[in-house]
């Protein structure tokens, strides 16, 4: 029988340091952001087995059935410039990334769809954000928000997302526990933000290259914030984390947007 959400306790040193877990909430982000507005330490941490109005990348909502996920958001107070926020969600993809490696059979095919989507098989399991409170160009904290679809069954997805996401158990066939899973991504979590404040974003950066499959592949850019929509082959990402995209145009650099990939098309 599978633990509750409840039974989790942090194996880290610093994340998790004060642990809230809800069984239903607005959002977890929404939480943590309240509380980190009271002053909350750094490290403390948000977790719900169910989300009513789940948060998703450039304002979108985010799939959140109860009994089946992961839903936490991380609250920091990095000391950086808030140019290099972004970094933080390199750091996550990997954590939520190599936490999948570590409960999955490696024939099952991993990816992470730039910057910070988890694909299995091509279909998405895992949603992450990261909201900031600044002032001038100071950053007061971030919100290190992840969703991760772990025993989510295929007709529970609704009909729309069926073709494009997915699970830990549609991908591996079998059931995952949500405690220990969460346990190994806290884990990863705080093993990555210490290596990027000790190590600098390359490092990173150089791990999160080794899910990285888009290098050759066609692609559409486009979205929230996107004034123009940029075509092309992607070439890469550079040492900020912006990705590479060959358009008819120009070698055009990507630091915000949806990418919709060719063979998803097809």
């Amino acid at each position: 029988m599978e633990r509750s959400l409840f039974d989790l306790r942090s194996p880290c040193r610093w994340v998790g340091s004060r642990l809230d877990v809800y069984r239903e909430v607005d959002s977890t982000n929404v939480v943590a952001e309240r509380l980190a507005q009271r002053g909350a330490p750094e490290g403390t941490l948000v977790v719900a087995d169910a989300q009513r109005a789940g948060r998703g990348r450039l304002g979108r909502s985010f799939f959140s059935p109860g009994r089946h996920s992961v839903y936490l958001s991380l609250l920091l107070r990095p000391r950086m410039a808030p140019e290099h926020i972004h970094q933080h969600v390199f750091v996550a993809a990997l954590a939520v990334a190599e936490s999948i490696a570590a409960c999955l059979p490696s024939s099952v095919p991993l990816e992470i769809k730039w910057p910070n989507d988890l694909l299995l098989a091509g279909r998405k399991t895992s949603g992450i954000n990261l909201p900031a409170q600044l002032e001038g160009n100071r950053v007061i904290s971030l919100v290190l928000g992840i969703g991760v679809n772990v025993n989510v069954p295929e007709d529970e997805f609704p009909a729309d997302l069926r073709p494009i996401a997915t699970s830990l158990l549609i991908a591996g066939g079998r059931p995952v526990d949500r405690v220990s899973f969460t346990e190994t991504l806290l884990g990863q979590l705080e093993v990555g933000l210490e290596r990027l404040r000790r190590e600098g974003f390359a490092r990173v950066l150089d791990r999160w290259k080794k899910y990285f499959r888009m290098q050759g592949e066609r692609v559409r850019v486009g979205g929230p914030g996107v004034s123009e929509q940029v075509e092309g082959v992607v070439e890469g990402v550079d040492a900020e984390g912006a990705l590479l995209v060959r358009s008819d145009r120009a070698l055009e650099r990507i630091l915000a947007g949806d990418v919709t990939l060719a063979r998803r098309e097809t």
